[in-house]
């Protein structure tokens, strides 16, 4: 299950368990109908593209149709603004086909949906005025087709205008892919059409054209259990309207058929909704990859503080030796008459209780004045302020818990949003460094805007947590943050109201979903006014001491379930 959610001008999604979208050449046929039946006649306004992805938006306003080419997450859906912006905020680049599709198809009219060759292939027709009454036809083909998705622009004579991957014949015996060449679909699948189906071929189910592997085996298994009746269903899936066909989710699979297929399954109103969940994939697959390269960075920098932490440990213990050496060039010249000449030792009484007794080792060939030089000497290289190192060793400890603790917390992130503010703060460090000189930079955080002007900010690492907690917040407002876990510094930003229960439950719910206690039923935050929370001076940014607090026990999930309300 996951929950899709609104917050600001970016889209959360939250995944509460992993999965992967599969569906078959039946899905496709109710992304034709859902596309037909709701948005056919509707003009194309804007395009907007990625490295692997492209989307259209259908009116003024209105719902975009996402295509995904992604190898990792092929398919299409519908997406809202927010999405969009999601969208837009993850794209480093654009692929070249969004130039095509903004010059050929953006001011024009979608006039049809169709299937081709009952496959995962869907083809878009679209009307584009030219002038003095003369329209021109343009196709978008989208081959859903996994690894070798691919998507398509055609003139009105069905020649490639761009493609996003290109096959040449050297690659394709079948056929070839390449600008200004007439269009091949792929090869067809050779099996008889599922319209044809008896019940003598049950056996053979799976090779008829026009469903999935999957449900093909679904149906079988029903049909064994219940004695289901295949041949009234498979004749009218191609031959039905979209309101006599059931859109579900059986498993990982995504399909729609005449009647519902297991009383388990999860029903949707419409196969492009419910294809949302293939652009949930991605976000996830983008987080995960984001997530990933932070973490490498992070180890890095890991290995390099242990490297130093090392280093300074051996020359804390030359430094221990060095204080031991300076001892004895002392003793050696506090005693230089109690050596005989040409010793290769010698026993003499400290008057330091640390040292006692010691033995001093020497060089027979020098005189006890040239010894007591030559341990000097050998202090001195190594001569250096063991409190100072010792200082060192400490900061450099905590930074290493520091970054601990950040790993933690960014793999409990579940909202890609999130992490590209992380990301985009972890890579961009010349970008920040001039914006801090400039007083223009923000750490990552996330605002939460609500009704009657109440915001929540949240910081997303140290340097956001000491932000929102130090300047943002004034001293009114108050400060969360969950009991006895690493977590967000969450702020309840208040502009002289009064906060109800509503809004510290609120906040108190956002305080434990950014932190450790991310997957407990229940936990403790303390709140309390900003003006008890102080910067601990010797600790991280993001280590703070607070009083006059209160307590209160709340669901990580709470704050969602109110965010409709309160927004």
């Amino acid at each position: 299950m996951f929950f899709l959610l609104h917050v600001g001008s970016s889209c959360l999604v939250f995944f509460k368990e992993k999965f992967v979208v599969r569906y078959g050449p039946e899905l496709v046929l109710g992304w034709t109908l859902d596309v037909n039946e709701n948005y056919k006649g509707k003009k194309i306004v804007r395009c907007e593209a990625g490295p692997e992805w492209l989307a259209i938006q259908l009116s003024q306003n209105g719902d975009w149709l996402w295509f995904s080419w992604d190898s990792q997450c092929c398919g299409m859906s519908l997406a809202d603004k927010r999405e969009m912006d999601t969208l837009k905020e993850l794209k480093d680049k654009t692929h070249p086909i969004f130039g095509a599709v903004k010059s050929h198809i953006v001011g024009g009219f979608l006039v049809n949906a169709f299937q081709i060759n009952r496959d995962r292939v869907v083809a878009f027709e679209f009307s584009r005025p030219l002038g003095a009454g003369v329209d021109v036809s343009r196709f978008l083909i989208f081959e859903a087709t996994g690894r070798q998705a691919n998507l398509l622009l055609l003139d009105d004579k069905q020649r490639i205008i761009e493609v996003t991957k290109h096959v040449h014949p050297e690659i394709n015996r079948y056929r070839s892919l390449l600008p200004g060449l007439f269009y091949s679909p792929p090869p067809p699948f050779e099996g008889p059409d599922v319209d044809s189906f008896t019940m003598n071929d049950m056996a053979k189910l799976t090779r008829y054209k026009g469903i999935g592997r999957p449900l093909a085996e679904l149906l079988v298994k029903k049909w064994e259990t219940q004695n289901f009746d295949f041949e009234f269903h498979l004749k009218r899936l191609y031959s039905s309207s979209l309101q006599d066909l059931v859109c579900q989710e059986i498993g990982d699979y995504l399909t729609i058929f005449p009647t519902l297929i297991s009383v388990d399954a999860k029903t949707y109103n419409s196969p492009l909704k419910a294809s949302k969940k293939l652009l949930l994939e991605y976000f996830d697959q983008e987080r995960k990859k984001m997530l990933d390269q932070i973490c490498k960075s992070i180890d890095v920098e890991r290995r390099r503080i242990t490297d130093k932490i090392r280093g300074l440990s051996d020359l804390l213990s030359k430094v221990e030796e060095a204080e031991k050496w300076n001892h004895y060039g002392t003793l050696l010249i506090s005693y230089a008459h109690e050596v005989k000449e040409g010793a290769s030792s010698v026993c003499l009484r400290s008057w330091d209780e640390h040292y006692g007794k010691v033995k001093i080792d020497l060089d027979p060939s020098l005189s006890a004045i040239d010894n007591a030089k030559r341990y000097f000497k050998l202090a001195k290289k190594y001569q250096r302020s063991k409190e100072t190192l010792l200082k060192e060793l400490d900061k450099l400890k905590g930074a290493l818990i520091e970054l601990d603790e950040y790993r933690e917390f960014i793999s409990l992130l579940t909202d890609v949003s999130d992490v590209k503010k992380i990301y985009d703060d972890f890579y961009r460090e010349n970008e920040a460094a001039n914006a801090r000189k400039k007083g223009k930079y923000v750490p990552p955080c996330r605002r939460i805007d609500l009704k009657d002007g109440f915001i929540v900010y949240v910081g997303l690492n140290a340097k956001a947590n000491r932000y929102v907690t130090f300047q943002v917040a004034a001293p009114e407002d108050l400060w969360f943050h969950a009991k006895d876990v690493p977590g967000s510094h969450v702020i309840l930003k208040l502009s002289g109201k009064p906060a109800n229960d509503k809004l510290i439950e609120f906040a108190a719910s956002v305080a434990v979903y950014y932190s450790k206690a991310h997957e407990a039923s229940y936990h403790v935050v303390d709140y309390t006014q900003r003006k008890h929370v102080k910067a601990l001076p010797k600790a991280g940014p993001g280590h703070v001491t607070y009083s006059e607090f209160s307590s209160i026990r709340v669901s990580p999930s709470l704050w969602i379930e109110l965010l409709e309300e309160l927004q």
